[in-house]
């Protein structure tokens, strides 16, 4: 008789107590429990450690090493799980009772499957709905190495609606350190060339939006260089795993983000703030025969529209009424 597979789900925390204790009583509400919950608790200084004290019956707290980064905190969480299949979910996000039934479908459904994905819905910093996410066109299965490959663009799961198995984590490494942002996209490339990616088609969590500031402007440093870590450090190394020969598509896919990010800065930023992102963006376009572009965006001058950038740009109008339509099918 097969023994059934058991689950965890970590939470790494840093001062946000105000949503921790919502987030501990959805997983203390599922149609299936999860067998253990983990609290990294990155000592906070508001009231996150009395949360974790309080349901200490319930969870059990541990805390990462002094100084450690995101990627050293997600990394610390994950190891810090012992079952089967483990996930994390941030400490301002809830857990749809069905997030653990859904996930562990996912995973006793495919043998190989190292991945398991699904829908969320965004809620803002009071809890209220705004929209739904479902991968629209995801196959139920995906394997190495189209895996890696589904990912060359952006990571396709949430770090709000996923498990991994833990096995293949320990195979797949740890999330590079060096990692200042989009450790969820390395860890999802990392884990591909190891097995299947399982996607379950239902809303299974909360992932809160809007309450930490304006991210483009915040965050652009560290998702260029980050972005850079992905192209030249993590997908040829999951590519190479993997037994990919040719590996001109990594190449291709850098220069469609370069001049999606590019893009991005000409129409957001001002011409004094463009200027001074010419060092961050430097790197990047040395790599991808950009040079041109950039100076384009500094110096204010048109820059080439790619029909592939001008087709996401009507995406992003479609996406939202889509995904509203699709949700109140699925509702049917």
């Amino acid at each position: 008789m097969t023994k059934p597979l058991t689950f965890s789900v970590g939470i790494p925390a840093y001062n946000q107590g105000e949503f921790l204790e919502a987030t501990i009583l959805s997983l203390l509400n599922q149609t299936r429990p999860p067998d253990e919950i983990v609290i990294s608790d990155h000592y906070s200084t508001d009231n996150t450690a009395e949360i974790i004290e309080k349901y200490a019956k319930h969870v059990r707290g541990v805390k990462p090493p002094p100084g450690a980064n995101l990627a050293g905190q997600y990394n610390f969480t994950l190891m810090s799980q012992s079952c089967d299949w483990i996930t994390l979910l941030s400490s301002d996000d809830v857990a749809r009772p069905n997030f653990c039934q859904v996930l562990m479908r996912g995973a006793a459904g495919s043998d190989d499957a190292v991945l398991v994905r699904a829908g969320w819905e965004n809620i803002n910093a009071e809890g209220k709905a705004l929209e739904p996410n479902y991968f629209l066109r995801m196959p139920k299965v995906v394997r190495p190495p189209e895996t890696i490959r589904s990912q060359q663009e952006v990571p396709k799961v949430s770090f709000a609606a996923f498990a991994i198995q833990r096995a293949a984590f320990l195979k797949a490494g740890p999330i590079p350190e060096s990692f200042e942002s989009l450790a969820d996209w390395a860890l999802c490339v990392q884990m591909a060339p190891f097995g299947s990616f399982v996607y379950e088609n239902e809303l299974i969590s909360q992932y809160r939006v809007g309450h930490d500031g304006d991210k483009f402007r915040k965050r652009i440093h560290m998702w260029v260089r980050d972005e850079q870590r992905m192209f030249y450090e993590v997908f040829p190394l999951a590519a190479k795993r993997a037994g990919m020969k040719d590996l001109a598509w990594i190449d291709k896919a850098s220069r469609v983000n370069f001049l999606r990010y590019i893009t991005g800065a000409y129409d957001y930023f001002s011409i004094p703030e463009r200027a001074a992102l010419f060092p961050l963006f430097q790197p990047w376009a040395a790599r991808v025969d950009g040079e041109a572009i950039l100076d384009s965006l500094v110096a204010d001058r048109p820059l080439p529209r790619s029909f592939r950038n001008v087709a996401e740009r009507g995406k992003q109008f479609i996406r939202p009424f889509a995904q509203k339509v699709y949700s109140s099918l699925q509702r049917q």
